[in-house]
């Protein structure tokens, strides 16, 4: 592992002693004067690039910093679960994995929604709820509201979707041994796996998603500088560094990373502990995904005009600055790339030049700036920089960043849209309709390059200053088609599944059609609502039977109806069934092993040739989560 870390960090030497001279040599020796703004732009998105990857070098350079570590027997601790339309099911879910939380604690709900059956569930489960008259401040305002009414030294902040797993607070409260430690980050990790912003890797055991190389690297990185952010869920917080700046911030839609500024700048330390130690939903469709970076690049926009910009905010220190900047950048990301997106088109179409040197003297000169800039990412990305997969989801950002950079320059007041937990109708509808800008640049760009084509053909009568460099305008329109139309692509292939996510797993399983002979079962895809099972016992659509599955703490016995059927050949019949869970109880060790137990063992059985093997016998995997590092 040190070994691999300082051949990364060769690497990247290597690549910003080499920007250096590029850089020096665009600046000096390629600036076109016959083209000074087109030639300056496109500089300075190249400038922009090489300044995101000094920050970027300067996060991930170290990513295995601890802090100190003692865990205290007698602190009290409030878990916070904030909630406003959430569905009662995915509320269920993770009030309890809060139920099963080793360490002593009291679990509130925060119902913004002021719903009689949230108070209802709360109460079932065991839970104290809380609502207040107003809505004021959204989440900020809820959790706020919450802070005066409770007295737990410690406070854990999960959101309705964000199961947490039995060991969480042991494997965290101990870093609050240092009085000056405010928060400790965890990891959002996901369980629903074929979501928008997961690859589609069956063989992976930690599946590739949009947001893992911010979680694995980049907040890790953090702590060297002592720049790791609030994320809101989940973490745990000291309620005295809350109540000493005024509680969580309420003035913009971001206050996990507002309230971080002010902790950092008021002295507080944090700490990202780099521990999958809870699970939650990641957005299922192109809609929900965009509502939630909408959101997020708006609020960072809302920061950066305040008084509390990071670059000006007195309290912080320089690397704190920097770090805070790092993550607020990528929301400028579309400048960049409607520049890198526009050059070429421009050079097709006009015939003007951003360069004054040859196509070939350039080329020679970006190779090696582009493969040593790429070596870098994946080398100091540790496995989670997939150029392609990330290329693609920037390129479906575009237009929504670019949506939010108004609020940069201007005050309107924001409403906190919360992020969609499950699909509807509409979903797909609203897919296809965010995909028609992207559609449009790419038959902007396309046209461009048969415009070109047709120039240096003869057959379109436009003079082209540099034949080569007109050439290279059509291989880069080239590969933005590529880009642009493999996020397309990436959206038109993504399926709507069932309305409950089921876990591929495997479980084994004893199927009684009420003749009193249970047949051998395995049950695959399971989720609360039902199952995709195979037996050989015969059946029809609309049987009744009991299932009795095989879990980890115990047998459990389940009512079922075929919805479907189908003959797999080997006397293997392939049953798609619904549940009926009529006992509480039932319900609930149902709702444990799937959100609790079931993540971690997922993330195993993805290893296993890609198939899921059978488990629920004596040497199955204990359902305690599964460390990721």
């Amino acid at each position: 592992m040190l070994f691999r870390a300082r051949i990364a960090r060769a690497v990247a030497l290597v690549s910003l002693a080499y920007l250096a001279c590029y850089l020096y040599w665009r600046i000096t020796g390629t600036l076109n004067p016959a083209a000074p703004l087109f030639s300056a732009v496109f500089l300075a998105a190249e400038v922009y690039g090489a300044f995101n990857l000094i920050l970027f070098v300067g996060m991930t350079w170290d990513i295995d910093r601890r802090a100190p570590f003692s865990l205290q027997s007698d602190c009290s601790v409030d878990v916070f679960v904030p909630t406003f339309d959430e569905g009662l099911e995915l509320l269920e879910a993770t009030l309890v994995g809060c139920s099963l939380i080793c360490y002593p604690h009291t679990t509130y709900v925060l119902d913004d929604g002021r719903r009689p059956e949230v108070a209802a569930l709360a109460r079932r489960l065991g839970c104290c709820y809380l609502t207040r008259p107003t809505n004021a401040h959204a989440k900020a305002g809820n959790l706020n509201a919450a802070l005066a009414r409770t007295r737990g030294e410690f406070v854990v902040v999960l959101d309705a979707d964000t199961v947490p797993q039995p060991e969480l607070l042991d494997r965290t409260l101990g870093y609050f041994v240092d009085p000056k430690v405010a928060l400790v980050q965890l990891p959002q990790e996901f369980y629903n796996v074929d979501s928008f912003q997961h690859e589609r890797d069956t063989l992976s055991a930690v599946p590739w998603h949009e947001q893992g190389l911010f979680y694995r690297v980049i907040q890790p990185g953090k702590n060297r500088w002592n720049a790791a952010f609030w994320c809101g869920s989940p973490s745990v917080v000291r309620r005295a560094a809350l109540e000493s700046i005024g509680g969580v911030a309420t003035e913009t839609v971001t206050e996990d990373i507002h309230t971080s500024l002010r902790l950092h700048a008021a002295g507080w330390r944090t700490v990202y502990h780099h521990e999958v130690l809870a699970y939650g939903i990641a957005p299922q469709s192109l809609a929900a995904y965009t509502v939630q970076r909408l959101r997020w690049a708006q609020g960072s926009m809302q920061l950066l005009r305040t008084r509390e910009n990071p670059l000006i905010m007195p309290g912080l220190s320089v690397a704190q600055r920097l770090n805070y900047l790092a993550s607020m950048l990528p929301y400028f990301d579309p400048f960049q790339k409607l520049v890198f997106l526009g050059t070429p088109a421009l050079i097709l179409v006009t015939g003007a030049m951003p360069l004054r040197v040859g196509g070939l003297t350039y080329l020679l000169h970006w190779i090696p700036f582009i493969v040593l800039t790429t070596l870098t990412n994946v080398a100091l990305g540790r496995g989670w920089f997939n150029y392609l997969a990330v290329e693609t989801h920037n390129y479906l950002k575009l237009f929504t960043f670019l949506r939010a950079s108004p609020q940069l320059l201007r005050s309107a007041r924001l409403r906190f849209r919360v992020t969609p937990k499950s699909l509807s109708g509409q979903d797909r509808l609203l897919d296809r309709r965010l995909l028609l800008p992207i559609l449009a640049l790419i038959v902007a760009e396309v046209g461009a390059g048969l415009l070109g084509t047709l120039s240096l053909l003869g057959v379109v009568a436009r003079h082209y200053s540099e034949p080569r460099l007109a050439m290279m305008a059509i291989a880069w329109l080239l590969v933005n088609v590529a880009l642009l139309g493999n996020g397309v692509a990436v959206v038109a292939r993504h399926r709507y599944r069932r309305r409950a996510y089921r876990f591929p797993l495997a479980l084994s399983a004893a199927l009684d059609r009420g003749d009193g002979r249970p047949v051998g079962a395995t049950v695959h895809d399971l989720s609360l609502l039902g199952a995709r099972v195979t037996s050989t016992a015969p059946v029809a659509v609309n049987d009744a039977f009991q299932l009795v599955v095989s879990l980890p703490d115990g047998p459990l016995a389940v009512d079922g109806t075929v919805v479907n059927a189908r003959v797999l050949g080997n006397d293997q019949t392939q049953i798609g069934a619904t549940f009926n869970l009529a006992k509480s109880t039932d319900r609930a060790r149902l709702l444990a092993f799937l959100f609790v137990s079931a993540p971690p063992m997922q993330r195993r059985e993805r290893v296993v040739h890609g198939s899921p093997t059978a488990i629920g016998s004596a040497d199955s995997a204990p359902s305690n989560a599964l460390s990721v590092r």
